[in-house]
């Protein structure tokens, strides 16, 4: 048996190649670069030959970095983007090398003769999805109607896992069944096609591949494949999961009320739940766990730590002029106002709705605003006052999800904005649990790593695997006096939302565009 695994992530923009022990050490890193393509408004594709071409070349810097015998990395496990897909042809290529990615909304168009077709309601309840333009059934059912002649000759609508499985030497195409929950056409209760949804669309079942389960063995590395990878020939292909499941797991979500937080360019919070009754959670994204048995409920923010970019490049320019001139992060500097200025910002409540609010409301007109505002604020106030009110909208996604009984008992934390002290505070302050920082932030391709350790029969579950390989380097306390303070706020907030919504200012704001 081989020593290491290699973690590979196929983002958005990127894909980044990591190789562990059983331990969870790192011996070597890779990462190839992309770029979205946008052919038309609200379209969103990639090249998928770059894409491929990047990430064999992110696994070979990772290969040639560790400075390992290939043939000691027993396996590879994958993560990759949900949602995104590309059109497979009868000699396995894909057609027009096109993938449609997960930001692609050209679906938009077709949303309400998809609707006609199948009511949000039932969608919902058979798919866990909500309806709307990000996942892959309204872009094929767009493509079926506009562009029919791709269809006919498709073989294979295949996730981009499974291309990306077969380029690296799987025998065939294989879906993952985790990440296909974001399909909109997969049930997660039963974890199998929802023909119910698929009959509806006239969708053709024969053109989605065979489902395997995350740890299912989907092949093995091809001496072609070998020489563009670093990796050994016969290295195992296993089949990981979705890119947030992935995520999910190597922040140790593998418990019912165990959960994680990523607030990065956008922000998601996963919660794992033993019970899923969608009914009790309209609106969320609902996902089966890669650790079977357990189910996601994932809440997602739109704009997230984006708008505290926002507030740096606005309301910040001395403190990114001194970080230049210093080579000081202009966030560090930034904290500086956060401990100038007191829990709750003297009053303040930023809504943080810049690019429109996700769950619970998605609501794209809603509006990002600074309320409570005195002669008494400073420039501090308004700072912290962005930070705390990112962190509001995630408490909002937990507090209603709480409606369903879940209750919170441990939550992990990733992503750009948690290499702030004082933002892993207020998010233990507002959430009132125990916050639990990474070792390695890079979650995801820790998460894909664990799968790939089950594969290879390291692990004789996802749980095992969590327990030997994900770390935390430390425990946030929430302060009680705090919590009381932010849960007093947070009323503030969800009325404030109520009010501006049910009184059409939101919409008001958009006409004056």
């Amino acid at each position: 048996m081989g020593k290491y695994l290699i973690g590979i992530d196929v983002g958005t923009t990127g894909t980044k190649a990591m190789i562990l022990d059983k331990k969870g050490q790192i011996y070597g890193k890779g990462y190839g670069e992309y770029p979205c393509n946008y052919p038309n408004p609200n379209w969103v594709e990639q090249d998928v030959d770059l894409l491929v071409e990047e990430t064999f070349k992110a696994c070979k810097q990772a290969v040639t970095s560790s400075g390992l015998d290939p043939k000691e990395i027993e396996a590879v496990g994958f993560s990759c983007q949900r949602a995104t897909f590309t059109l497979v042809d009868n000699n396995n290529q894909a057609i027009d090398a096109i993938f449609y990615g997960w930001q692609d909304n050209r679906g938009a168009e077709i949303l309400e003769e998809a609707m006609a077709l199948v009511d949000p309601d039932t969608f919902f309840k058979s798919t866990g999805m909500p309806m709307a333009p990000t996942f892959t059934f309204i872009k094929l059912l767009w493509l079926m109607k506009k562009k029919p002649e791709l269809y006919e000759k498709t073989k294979y609508v295949a996730m981009m896992p499974e291309y990306i499985q077969y380029c690296f030497g799987a025998d065939d195409f294989y879906c993952e069944v985790t990440n296909a929950c974001t399909s909109g056409y997969l049930n997660p209760n039963t974890m199998d096609w929802a023909d119910n949804i698929i009959d509806a669309f006239g969708f053709d079942k024969t053109k989605f591949p065979k489902l395997v389960k995350p740890g299912d063995i989907v092949g093995k590395v091809t001496p072609a494949t070998a020489e563009k990878t670093g990796l050994a020939v016969g290295t195992l292909l296993v089949a990981g999961s979705g890119d947030q499941q992935c995520a999910a797991i190597g922040a140790g979500v593998i418990e019912d009320g165990y959960a994680s937080l990523t607030l990065g360019t956008a922000g998601l919070l996963v919660v794992g739940t033993k019970n899923l009754v969608l009914e009790d959670v309209p609106g969320v994204m609902a996902t089966s766990s890669a650790s079977l048995g357990l189910y996601n409920l994932e809440g997602i923010q739109l704009g997230a730590a984006s708008s505290y970019r926002w507030a740096r490049d606005e309301l910040a320019e001395i403190e990114v002029a001194f970080g230049k001139k210093t080579g000081i992060d202009p966030y560090e500097v930034m904290d500086y106002h956060i401990q100038k200025s007191p829990v709750g910002s003297k009053g303040i409540v930023f809504m943080p709705f810049l690019t429109g609010s996700g769950y619970p409301y998605w609501n794209p007109e809603a509006k990002g605003i600074f309320a409570g505002l005195t002669f008494a604020h400073s420039k501090s106030d308004m700072i912290r006052s962005v930070m705390e009110g990112i962190t509001l909208e995630s408490k909002d996604m937990y507090e209603t999800m709480k409606k369903s009984g879940l209750l919170l008992k441990q939550l992990a934390i990733t992503g750009g904005a948690t290499k702030s002290a004082a933002w892993r505070q207020i998010i233990a302050d507002m959430f009132g649990v125990p916050i639990r920082k990474l070792e390695i932030p890079d979650a995801t391709i820790v998460g894909a790593a664990v799968i790939a350790g089950v594969g290879a029969g390291w692990f004789n579950d996802v749980t095992e695997g969590v327990n030997s390989m994900v770390r935390y380097l430390e425990t946030i306390e929430p302060v009680p006096e705090n919590v009381k303070k932010y849960n007093d706020i947070y009323d503030i907030y969800k009325n404030l939302y109520s009010a501006l919504n049910d009184n059409s200012i939101y919409s008001q704001f958009a006409k004056l565009k």
